[in-house]
C-alpha cells in the first residue's frame, strides 16, 4: 500500500489560553496559558490517519532551535508518522496558533511560518511519486514549491492531490488552480459558499467534471456530504451531549476519511467513519484530539449507536 503523504505539513504549535472576557477596543483582558500542542490541519489529519494504522510520511521544514519543534516532532512520532523527510533550517520560523477561549467563544490568531521553498530534488520527487495521496492546503503548496511541476509529475505517477479547502477565496486564480490540481477536497459549508461565489458555479460539479475523485462538504452537527462521479451520499453527525473542544474536528474528519480510502473502503463507509472521527475529536482537547486507534474509534461508534456500514 502506498502511504498517505502530507506534502507540507504547515506544522505549528497550538497554544491555548483561557481569557476573562473579550475586550472592547482599547481595553484589555487577562489570558492564562492552558497548554501547548502540535497543530496545523495537515499535521492533525496525518496524525489521525497514522494513529489508526495508515502509513504517513511528513515533509516539512522546521527551526531546530525553536522550542516548538520538539513538540511537533514528539506528536508526529507518538502517532507513528514517518519524520525522516523533515529538514531543519535555522532561518525558518515555526508557525504558531494562539487560541483564546472564553466560555463558548473562541478566537484564533495565526502566526504564519516563514520557510524556504523546497528545491527540486530526486529524493523529494521520489517521495511524492510513491504516495497514494498528497495532502495539504493550497496556500501552503504555493509557498513551499517553486511552481507545481513536482506535484504534476507526482500526479503522473499516480499520486492524488487532496486539499483542505480552508480559504477566503478572494483570489479567483487560486480557486481556478484548485479546480486544476485537486483530486479530492475537504471543505466546510462556509468556505464552500465562498468558493462558489468566487467561481460563479457549483464547486463540486466543476471539480468532479474535471476528474476530481471526491468533494467532502462538512456542516458541523448537521452532518457531511460527499460528492463523487457516482452521485452524492450524506452521513448524519453523531449526537453528543457535550463538546469539550472542536479544534481539529475537521482535520480528524479528513484523516479518518483518508484512512478509509487507503484501506479500500467505499465512499459511504469512509464518510461515516470520518463523521465518527470528527465527533471523537470534539470530546478531547487540542487539534490532535482525534488521534486514537481504529479499534477505539469503532468502540466509540458502537457506544453512540452509530452504524458504520459495509466497507466494500
Amino acid at each position: 500500500m502506498k502511504p498517505l503523504l502530507t506534502v507540507l505539513l504547515g506544522s505549528s504549535a497550538d497554544i491555548f489560553y483561557r481569557i476573562d472576557s473579550y475586550p472592547s477596543e482599547g481595553d484589555f483582558t487577562h489570558a492564562r496559558e492552558v497548554t501547548k500542542s502540535a497543530g496545523g490541519p495537515p499535521l492533525n489529519a496525518g496524525c489521525v490517519c497514522a494513529s489508526k494504522g495508515g502509513r504517513v510520511n511528513a515533509l516539512d521544514c522546521l527551526n531546530p532551535k525553536d522550542e516548538t519543534t520538539e513538540i511537533i516532532l514528539e506528536a508526529l512520532r507518538k502517532n507513528h508518522v514517518n519524520t525522516d523527510a523533515i529538514v531543519y533550517d535555522e532561518s525558518c520560523t515555526n508557525g504558531k496558533v494562539l487560541i483564546f477561549n472564553h466560555e463558548e467563544k473562541r478566537t484564533m490568531f495565526v502566526i504564519d511560518p516563514v520557510r524556504p521553498k523546497y528545491e527540486t530534488s530526486a529524493e523529494i520527487q521520489n517521495l511524492l511519486n510513491n504516495s497514494a495521496y498528497l495532502y495539504s492546503l493550497m496556500h501552503i503548496v504555493e509557498r513551499s514549491f517553486d511552481g507545481y511541476e513536482m506535484i504534476r509529475i507526482a500526479k503522473e505517477h499516480g499520486a492524488r492531490m487532496i486539499f483542505d479547502g480552508t480559504s477566503k477565496y478572494e483570489d479567483r486564480k487560486r480557486a481556478e488552480l484548485l479546480l486544476e490540481m485537486a483530486d479530492g477536497l475537504f471543505i466546510n459549508t462556509t468556505d464552500y459558499g465562498r468558493l462558489k461565489d468566487c467561481l460563479g458555479e457549483e464547486p463540486w460539479e466543476a471539480l468532479i467534471h474535471r476528474g476530481c475523485e471526491f468533494v467532502c462538504v462538512t456542516d458541523g452537527s448537521r452532518g457531511a456530504s460527499c460528492y463523487t462521479k457516482d452521485g452524492v451520499c450524506f452521513a448524519e453527525s453523531l449526537q453528543l451531549n457535550e463538546v469539550i473542544d472542536s479544534t481539529g474536528a475537521g482535520d480528524a474528519f479528513a484523516g479518518c476519511f483518508l484512512y478509509g480510502k487507503l484501506s479500500g473502503w467505499n465512499t459511504e463507509r469512509c464518510l461515516r467513519y470520518a463523521c465518527v472521527g470528527g465527533a471523537y475529536a470534539c470530546m478531547h482537547y487540542s487539534g490532535l484530539g482525534g488521534c486514537c486507534s481504529d479499534q477505539k474509534l469503532r468502540e466509540f461508534a458502537d457506544f453512540c449507536h452509530y452504524e458504520l456500514g459495509e466497507s466494500k
